[in-house]
């Protein structure tokens, strides 16, 4: 297992700072437990992204934590500490609108045998939706929560699912079986009688009977959201 990002293991101590337990963080955000343990013991990207430090500031800066610690954890640049007129200054980027929160997200993955199961009735919350999935009135998205598929997908990824795409061998899908169980798998091949998937971690083969199968819906990307 690699090693978390500066990004994560900075969050850790502003935490500690501020007398919060992750469960604290989580419950002020309205997150699951799992959700936020991403971002402090499996995340490796530099930065955090920018809504969820924006979120954390106005948590920790309350319990002494200088907002500029904070919005460091999404690589913000620190604000000169005096002014100089004479002095060269930075061009400032063009304002960029909000975009809008409207994509549904239909379930949370969970890792290993046990799946997941798609929401009943009205999605749990919405997030920005990506630009590949602009007009794609079915789209939805579905977090993950579990190791089945690493290295593809680590838990707190949001995977974005277009249900209009094709299959092709080797994509990545989430399957619904008539229980209402889900699996996040990559796709093999499938007969009129039976699917075949690969899960990553552990490494196996998965053979599902077709009369067992609901839905498959291709994933068509992921990436952080918070």
């Amino acid at each position: 297992m690699s090693e978390t990002s500066q990004a994560a293991r900075r969050l850790k101590l502003l935490r500690e700072r501020a007398g919060l337990s992750m469960r604290a963080v989580s419950e002020a955000l309205g997150w699951t437990l799992t959700r936020y343990q991403h971002y402090e013991d499996r995340y490796r990207r530099n930065f955090l992204p920018m809504e969820f430090v924006s979120q954390l500031a106005d948590l920790f800066v309350p319990r002494g934590i200088p907002r500029a610690d904070v919005m460091d954890l999404a690589g913000v640049p620190r604000e000169p500490t005096s002014y100089d007129p004479m002095a060269p200054q930075p061009p400032q980027p063009p304002h960029v609108p909000a975009m809008p929160r409207d994509l549904p997200v239909m379930g949370t993955v969970k890792g290993g045998e046990e799946g997941f199961y798609f929401n009943e009735g009205e999605p749990k919350e919405y997030i920005v939706r990506p630009p590949a999935l602009t007009g794609v009135s079915n789209a939805f998205a579905l977090y993950v929560h579990g190791e089945s598929m690493e290295p593809r997908y680590y838990a707190g990824e949001v995977l974005y699912v277009n249900p209009n795409r094709p299959l092709a061998k080797g994509c990545f899908v989430a399957v619904e079986m008539t229980n209402d169980r889900g699996l996040i798998k990559q796709f093999i091949h499938r007969s009129d009688d039976l699917l075949v998937l690969a899960q990553f971690n552990p490494p196996k083969e998965i053979r599902l009977p077709m009369a067992e199968v609901k839905r498959i819906y291709r994933i068509t990307g992921s990436g952080e959201s918070a």
